[in-house]
């Protein structure tokens, strides 16, 4: 129930399409996207894609050492792969260009650490 300070900056990787750093009291996260042109499935033709890769950074705790943090970055980026597949979280028609040709495909790369 404390207020713990936040610090937000935008645009902080120079080569991404767009980047971010948040810092959370004792936690920094890192986030990236890249974008290229895809074919969208042929199940979801006029969809985008998104696709997401956390990476837990063994120096943030003992827990993420060995396996353990690539275990919870591959369990993060699965959920965030099925919310995001929902329309009220992101209409992923948005990155459709031409249907069933072309589409943006995302790419969200999500480094935490601390």
């Amino acid at each position: 129930m404390e207020y713990r300070p936040m610090e937000l900056e935008t645009d902080v990787v120079s080569h991404a399409s767009g980047s971010a750093r948040l810092r959370l009291a004792n936690t920094d996260i890192l986030v990236g996207v890249k974008t290229e042109i895809d074919v969208p499935f042929p199940e979801r033709p006029n969809k985008g894609k998104l696709e997401f890769f956390v990476d837990c950074s063994a120096n943030a705790t003992p827990s993420f050492e060995g396996r353990g943090g690539e275990e919870l970055g591959t369990e993060i980026s699965s959920d965030l792969s099925r919310a995001y597949q929902s329309s009220l979280a992101f209409d992923l028609t948005s990155l459709c260009i031409l249907p069933a040709q072309q589409c943006w495909k995302l790419y969200i790369d999500i480094l935490v650490w601390y």
